[in-house]
């Protein structure tokens, strides 16, 4: 309800075809070629989460944020052993994991075989070397930025510049509301914000400037501040379902992708500071009838009415204690919009030859397995990786290796591969 308010072996044989793609609203025809799995490399033996940071160090051995268990795994380069370097519980010894008090959701790749691991307590990111101790800690140029260098996920994954300056999905400016003059007692009404910045810091001028901004769709729009005869506020939200914001990557070579959910295009920031825009890919839009629509209300009524029926909180007026209270319903249809979003939030991953890998969400649910857009930095769909059924993407390693999960039976098993 956050983000209303407001993500059998792999196939022996390659599979090469083509389809012809409908375009945009342009209507041009492309020739997209669509490419498969090659049999694992390496399987691990001890099962993960669904949802993995991957951070893969030049021995081969590779470092996995299971954000299931809330914990760091190190693997070996065969997958076979795996130790915990990170936890909320900690332990004692030389060869203890450390221990963090609030887990952070992603790892960034840092000089070397370092990583980077924030520390949301601190705040502060821990150095981790290849072996997986905390070798030292890097403090912020702006700490309460932690929050969102720790998200991952809607937030998008760090990553270092050729002058080692690090570039990050930074917090929304959100201007304080002003109260009303007549009734300052009463909840003053949310300024809306609909832009949030991609920040570059240099540790060493400990400087910090924006580098481009990604359009946010608003989760809960505000409607109106009521005023009973008894002076109780209501302050009346709507709920988005379609809420999903513009989605980014830090690409290998130090490019700034930001993806556009409203007609699946990319703006580009290169290394150089250039700024472009590609034209919009091919995608197979889907209009949501008011059938669509209703179902997706359905969905979450019940979560809304739970929501609508907490306490309120009390406030004190001039006349005595009064009450204030949100309610939440959702947009009205000619606000709803008449296509589903392309992507979900964390949607966009970059590999490490400066493409990105994007799941649109038509592929969600589809009984042959997931099926992957990949883009080069011209913004062209150089190909498509179809997924076997139960499979997902975590992560990349150098030399084309594709490190994914494989869910069975509730638990997950980390493979690596490569795309053929």
């Amino acid at each position: 309800m956050i983000a209303l308010l407001r993500r059998t072996p792999l196939l022996a044989l390659t599979v090469i075809c083509a389809i012809p793609v409908s375009g945009t609203t342009l209507g041009a025809q492309v020739t997209i070629p669509i490419r498969t799995l090659a049999p694992s490399t390496a399987v691990s033996r001890d099962s993960v989460g669904a949802v993995l940071a991957v951070r893969e160090v030049s021995n081969g051995s590779v470092f996995i944020n299971d954000l299931a268990t809330r914990r760091v795994l190190l693997f070996d380069a065969k997958l076979a052993t795996a130790k915990v370097v990170i936890d909320t519980l900690g332990g004692t010894g030389p060869d203890a994991p450390a221990k963090v008090q609030l887990p952070a959701n992603t790892l960034i790749r840092y000089v070397g075989d370092t990583t980077l691991y924030p520390d949301r307590v601190s705040p502060a990111l821990l150095v981790l070397n290849a072996s997986g101790k905390v070798v030292r800690v890097m403090s912020l140029v702006k700490p309460s930025d932690i929050v969102t260098i720790a998200a991952g996920g809607e937030a998008g994954t760090p990553g270092f510049d050729a002058k080692g300056r690090l570039v990050y999905h930074g917090m929304a400016v959100r201007p304080r509301p002003v109260p009303d003059p007549d009734k300052p007692w009463l909840p003053p009404i949310p300024i809306q914000i609909d832009t949030a910045p991609i920040v570059r810091t240099d540790f060493d001028a400990r400087t910090l400037d924006t580098l481009s901004k990604l359009k946010l769709n608003i989760g809960a729009p505000f409607k109106a501040r009521e005023l009973d005869d008894q002076g109780n506020v209501t302050m009346r939200m709507y709920v988005n379902l379609l809420g999903v914001d513009d989605q980014w990557a830090f690409l290998s070579d130090g490019t700034v992708a930001v993806l556009s959910v409203q007609d699946y295009h990319i703006n580009w920031v290169d290394p150089d500071g250039t700024r472009r825009s590609t034209p919009k890919m091919p995608f197979d839009w889907k209009r949501l009838s008011d059938a669509d629509k209703e179902r997706m209300k359905d969905s979450l009524k019940t979560q809304l009415a739970e929501i609508n029926g907490t306490q309120p909180r009390t406030m004190m007026t001039p006349s005595g204690p009064r009450t204030a209270r949100q309610q939440f319903e959702f947009l009205p249809p000619e606000r709803f919009g008449d296509y589903e979003q392309p992507v979900q939030t964390g949607a966009v991953k970059p590999d490490l030859d400066a493409r990105l890998w994007i799941l649109p969400r038509t592929s969600l649910g589809a009984k042959d397995g997931l099926l992957y857009d990949v883009i080069n930095r011209k913004g062209e769909i150089v190909e498509r990786v179809q997924f076997p059924k139960g499979y997902s993407l975590a992560g990349f390693g150098a030399h084309g290796a594709v490190y994914v999960v494989r869910l069975e039976g509730g638990k997950g098993i980390l493979e690596r591969t490569t795309v053929k």
